[in-house]
């Protein structure tokens, strides 16, 4: 027999699990629409990251918790690693086509470490367009230099004419103070962007530590005050627009007291941010107008109907 040490080993890449976490979300009933995943592999553990939609009306805490310990054990259990669901994005809302789903109001237990106000950007962009532009100027010079060293070729013309141009220019001359000043421009937005949190797009769902931690995009929490507003009497149409520390609704009134429905819809609107369970709650800012064929009244109950029997309604006493 083969001794355990010279058999070799199986190493499990990054895009295999992400490929086995995202068919372990679409496994779970909880998961609507697309999912993606991302996966990050060091060693003998996995870090996964999910991206998904999740039926609404419903718990968002428990149902995105559900999915998490699903993914984490159905990977670990076909890779052999230890995987933890770090992140977990639910990217939209949306109802159920064929029922409704039971709506929870237990929330989440604290699991003891604090919960992140937002997440964290790596900032790829910045990094690869520094990183691109800094190895592109130093390939260029040290294919140069060797050229001229090692093969004895003349300098190339674009680094004696920059030589040249860099001798005979002063402090004082006004490209140097530009070229300065988009230096400067160029490092202070590095340093933002470095000590700035990015992902501002998405907001954290609270009762989640830091280690598995739960984020709404700003469209799905949208859609959820769109939804309860729209169900108020007499509003027609809806706008949401979520920012980073506030909600700003615009509905149109068609028929029925304005004040009365002021007050409806934005119970309504802070019903839906209390729903969301947000880490860091939002200010709601209503604007509610009326169309060009509001009509104060509210509409006349329709004529009750008749049993199949065709037998009139008995009035209750």
């Amino acid at each position: 027999m083969i001794p355990a040490a010279a058999r070799g080993t199986t190493t499990v890449s990054a895009r295999a699990v992400a490929r086995i976490a995202q068919q372990a979300a679409t496994e779970t009933p909880n998961a609507v629409g697309t999912v993606r995943g991302t996966a990050t592999v060091r060693g003998q553990r996995a870090e996964v990251s999910v991206r998904l939609g999740l039926p609404w009306p419903a718990d968002l805490g428990r149902r995105a918790e559900e999915v998490q310990r699903h993914v984490a054990a159905r990977t670990g259990e076909l890779t052999g690693l230890s995987v933890r669901v770090a992140r977990l994005r639910v990217a939209r809302l949306q109802r159920p086509a064929g029922g409704t789903v039971a709506f929870e109001t237990t929330a989440p237990a604290a699991r003891g470490r604090r919960v992140p106000r937002r997440w964290w950007s790596a900032r790829p962009t910045p990094v690869v367009v520094t990183a691109l532009l800094g190895a592109s100027a130093a390939g260029l010079l040290t294919a140069d230099m060797a050229s001229v060293h090692l093969f004895g070729n003349a300098p190339a013309a674009w680094r004696t004419g920059l030589v040249d141009r860099l001798a005979a220019t002063t402090p004082a001359d006004g490209s140097v103070t530009v070229a300065a000043a988009a230096m400067t421009v160029a490092g202070l937005w590095l340093l933002l962007l470095a000590c700035t949190p990015g992902l501002r797009k998405h907001h954290v769902v609270a009762g989640f530590g830091a280690g598995r931690s739960i984020a709404l995009d700003r469209a799905a929490v949208a859609s959820v005050v769109r939804d309860r507003v729209l169900d108020t009497d007499g509003v027609d149409s809806v706008r949401v627009r979520v920012g980073r520390r506030r909600v700003r609704v615009r509905a149109d009134l068609a028929f029925g007291d304005r004040a009365a429905a002021r007050e409806q819809a934005g119970a309504a609107a802070r019903d839906a941010l209390a729903d969301c369970r947000l880490n860091r709650p939002l200010r709601v800012a209503l604007r509610l107008r009326t169309t060009s064929t509001w009509d104060p009244t509210p509409p006349a109950p329709g004529p009750v109907p008749v049993p199949a029997g065709g037998a009139e309604p008995e009035e209750s006493p």
